[in-house]
């Protein structure tokens, strides 16, 4: 006994059938598309921690990583690249974007690491009232620096992934 839809005599089952084929087999070609273009990104994952972070963005700006030999793990900024094809023109540009500014606040945090007087335009490091209270100031830059990085590299990995 089948079913019929309305008057026109249309079976409701076989209709329902095919549709769901044919949405099967569109899923399937996208994603078998997809893998074969490589524009599924599998190697990037969310570093656990901002040293990991702050190591990978130092290997992929020295010169002597870009002329090494071997094959290693694809850098942030390849990757965007490689996500390119996939995004859209707006996406895109956020995430050079915030590769750019994730690498202006490492440059920022390791030359404050270095010498946190010459970077104390506010005069509060001068003008602190001892020296335990100059410390948490230190300390409280360096982790506002690293949290920004932490969060540029997060909006990468929502953006390319």
């Amino acid at each position: 006994m089948e079913l019929i839809l309305n008057r026109k005599g249309v079976a409701v089952k076989p209709l329902l059938f095919t549709l769901l084929l044919v949405t099967a087999f569109w899923l399937l070609k996208t994603a078998f598309s997809q893998v074969s273009t490589g524009s599924m990104i599998l190697s990037m994952t969310t570093l656990e921690t901002v040293e990991q972070i702050l190591e990978q963005v130092k290997e992929e700006n020295s010169e002597a990583s870009s002329r090494g030999s071997g094959k290693k793990k694809p850098s942030i900024k390849e990757e965007i690249e490689h996500a390119k094809g996939r995004l859209s023109k707006s996406e895109y540009k956020a995430a050079k974007s915030n590769y750019k500014r994730m690498v202006e606040h490492v440059d920022k945090l390791e030359k404050y690491k270095q010498n946190p007087l010459k970077y104390d335009n506010l005069g509060l490091l001068k003008n602190a009232p001892s020296e335990q209270v100059r410390q948490k100031i230190i300390e409280s830059r360096i982790a506002h620096l690293e949290k920004e990085i932490q969060t540029f590299y997060t909006n990468i990995i929502k953006i390319i992934n």
